[in-house]
């Protein structure tokens, strides 16, 4: 597991708990380093307990207290300086997160937290690194009532649903990417039934070289191939024009 330093004996952990000073291990590490746009954790990997194995893992959010206000990480790598490992005890781990906003309690007792992107104060030197708590992940993922749709659940906390704004990623230019196997395809399919029942006034035009998503869709799709695809004969050139007459 991924620790700083041991937990206190007795109360157990709690990924919820509001007080600033939290000798438990929620407590992850210390920031060492940031740029404004990015920080550096120093940490502990342990394997004498599993509990939180797996939380420093490219792609997972972590949070940095700093009081009033909670700044939200994304891991995007992880390391050791020295690139030697130990069997026995812990081993010095170096974590690089990105900044990506700020979490920051309601103002009324009881209130959700909000979620801003920036960052309006920077982690210090030494700004302890906690696992980011259930209510703020779902704040990170809050879409503020807007129309939506659910895809799925979150890879680090499937409790949480996975929604998106339909009518906002409808409106704007976006790309499903990934390595060969991934499920691009199966993503896509998910995506466009999804959005056909939230919007059934939609009209979809696919164009589908390998023929993959007929089968997914079938009482959806219309399927145009080259031997159904006709021509209006305004579209054609001269030359063309004069091949289909003569």
């Amino acid at each position: 597991m991924y620790v700083e330093r041991e937990a206190s004996v007795g109360e157990p952990t709690s990924q919820e708990r509001r007080q600033t000073e939290q000798n438990d291990k929620r407590i992850l590490g210390n920031v060492v380093q940031c740029d404004g746009a990015r920080a550096t954790i120093s940490a502990y990997a342990d394997d004498a307990d599993g509990a939180v194995t797996g939380l420093w893992t490219v792609g997972k959010m972590i949070s940095i207290n700093l009081g009033s206000t909670r700044t939200v990480g994304l891991v995007y790598a992880i390391g050791k300086s020295d690139r030697a490992w130990s069997n026995e005890g812990q081993n010095a781990i170096e974590v690089s997160i990105e900044l990506i906003g700020e979490v920051r309690d309601g103002a009324e007792p009881g209130a959700r937290p909000v979620f801003d992107r920036g960052i309006t104060t920077y982690p210090h030197i030494g700004a302890v690194a906690h696992r980011i708590r259930t209510r703020d992940l779902q704040a990170v993922y809050d879409l503020a009532g807007r129309h939506s749709i659910t895809i799925g659940t979150l890879a680090q906390d499937e409790t949480i649903a996975a929604n998106i704004a339909i009518d906002d990623t409808l409106a704007r230019h976006f790309a499903i990417v990934g390595t060969t196997g991934v499920g691009k395809s199966t993503a896509v399919s998910l995506l466009l039934r999804k959005s056909i029942a939230a919007r059934p006034d939609l009209r979809i035009l696919i164009l589908d070289p390998h023929n993959e998503f007929a089968a997914s869709l079938p009482e959806y799709c219309v399927r145009v191939d080259s031997k159904t695809l006709d021509l209006p004969f305004w579209m054609f050139t001269l030359e063309e024009f004069a091949e289909v007459l003569f």
